[in-house]
């Protein structure tokens, strides 16, 4: 039996054919399913980045009409200030009293409390001030107007016979964040 070209022809083309397809199962398919991994990450990713500019957009939207209160805010940092120095308190209540009338005579600053589940920092002072009557409730009535958080927490008072002054006596205590 003598085999002729044409008959190889089919045998090759049909070898051909096999080795093309499990060239094409065996090196084409893995790049096939890593090029469709890296598709949906990158569809995820691009997902991730659209939520994050939304969000973005929210919070700039949010901070414009921040801006609006912008005095409010300030006020609020003010009454409730980050860690403040025992000399800005003490000065606004000196400069209040002097203002008012009245005279500081004592000062005696306690020591700061901090609650524990709270980020909360209190602080007591005692102060002694010498004045009349009216500049005293003048004078608390600037603290209450004030925007600082300052709560008094007791009032003691003694006059002197002869003057129409007043030895007042009273204990405050402040509030602030503590970081």
């Amino acid at each position: 039996m003598k085999i002729t070209f044409k008959q190889i022809i089919p045998i090759i083309l049909i070898c051909l054919f096999a080795l093309l397809v499990l060239g094409g199962y065996f090196i084409c398919w893995p790049k096939y399913q890593e090029f469709k991994d890296k598709k949906t990450e990158l569809e995820t990713k691009n997902e991730e980045i659209r939520l994050k500019e939304e969000h973005l957009s929210t919070l700039e939207t949010f901070s414009e009409k921040l801006l609006a209160y912008n005095e409010q805010l300030s006020k609020i940092d003010s009454a409730f200030p980050v860690n403040p120095s025992p000399a800005a308190v003490l000065s606004f209540l000196q400069k209040t009293s002097l203002e008012n009338g009245l005279i500081l005579t004592n000062v005696d600053m306690s020591e700061t409390q901090q609650s524990s589940e709270e980020r909360i920092q209190e602080t007591s002072l005692s102060l002694s001030v010498n004045g009349s009557y009216s500049a005293f409730k003048n004078f608390l009535s600037a603290i209450y107007g004030s925007s600082r958080l300052i709560e008094v927490e007791s009032i003691s008072f003694s006059s002197e016979k002869e003057k129409n002054f007043f030895d007042f006596d009273f204990k405050l205590k402040t509030q602030s964040y503590a970081y």
